[in-house]
């Protein structure tokens, strides 16, 4: 799918054609260690871990005590929200769409949205997403097997009978 890049140098601005692809495993690769440093990021934040917590907190027995801890998390995680996350998420759609993190960041927020749609309609990510779940219970699987046929030939081998 085709977005418009508008390139800025000095006093003209060059439109751009950009064809976004599905992703490939270098895009993959970067965007799995941009999803890892936002985990990472949540972790070590307390505040942004409660945020998260009361987000998901499906106990809605005293709505004005539980608003007032979301605001609290809320405001103890605003750098990490504002600033860290949103430049996360720049970064991750970059990855996935193929422009560089500098390109994208002089677009237009609207622009930036049409990346976004370009990168979610052409990469079926629920589709990804099942496929390597698929292909790490293979894995797994056989993984399994090989612990368990390592045993039993070690336990054969080691058998005085045998």
């Amino acid at each position: 799918m085709k977005v418009t890049l508008k390139i800025k140098s000095e006093n003209t601005v060059e439109s751009v054609q950009h064809e976004v692809e599905e992703i490939d495993l270098f895009q993959f690769q970067k965007a799995l260690g941009v999803i890892k440093d936002v985990f990472e990021m949540t972790q070590k934040d307390e505040s942004l871990k409660g945020l998260f917590a009361e987000l998901f907190n499906e106990d809605d027995s005293d709505s004005d005590e539980g608003d007032a801890r979301f605001l609290s998390h809320a405001v103890g995680a605003f750098e990490v929200l504002l600033i860290n996350i949103p430049h996360k998420a720049f970064e991750l759609l970059s990855a996935t769409s193929g422009i560089k993190l500098e390109t994208l960041m002089s677009q237009k927020v609207n622009d930036v949205f049409d990346i976004y749609d370009a990168v979610i309609e052409v990469n079926d990510l629920e589709k990804l997403i099942g496929r390597a779940k698929k292909s790490l219970a293979v894995t797994k699987a056989k993984m399994s097997f090989m612990k368990i046929a390592k045993k039993a030939t070690g336990a054969a081998m080691a058998s005085p009978l045998a």
